[in-house]
């Protein structure tokens, strides 16, 4: 009978020791998801030419992906991002699976001199370059 205790405790321990192992599993996958969220949302907002804030992306959202009949884990990840330091803006990042699927940035205003497709009428005193003709 002693025997058959100690057979009982020990499967006991091990369905214990086995649950935590796969729970440490499972927070070292999503931090290291959350690191990938943040080189690719910091990546992305330098490509902009926008600043990333804080150094950090939250996981705010997940759900079930089901893509050409595979289920995976979609994450949504929340980050701010500046255009010159001195209002924030919101930005999402998208992980199915560890594959990149989309980043969004909330609008925000375009600072550089001349846009892209605005149109520049010359002042009074400029004057278009002349062509010497001889």
């Amino acid at each position: 009978m002693e025997l058959l205790l100690r057979a009982d405790m020990s499967i006991s321990v091990l369905f214990w020791l086995l649950g935590a192992a796969a729970l440490v599993a499972v927070w070292i996958h999503h931090n290291n998801l959350s690191h990938q969220a943040v080189v690719l949302a910091r990546q992305h907002v330098r490509q902009q030419g926008l600043q990333f804030l804080d150094q950090s992306a939250v996981l705010c959202r997940v759900s079930i992906a089901c893509k050409r009949w595979s289920l995976s884990l979609e994450r949504t990840y929340k980050f701010e991002f500046s255009v010159r330091g001195d209002r924030r803006y919101n930005g999402r990042l998208t992980l199915t699976g560890r594959r990149l699927s989309r980043i969004e940035l909330d609008p925000y205003p375009d600072f550089s001199p001349h846009p892209p497709g605005q149109v520049i009428s010359p002042s009074d005193n400029h004057q278009p370059p002349q062509i010497d003709q001889q």
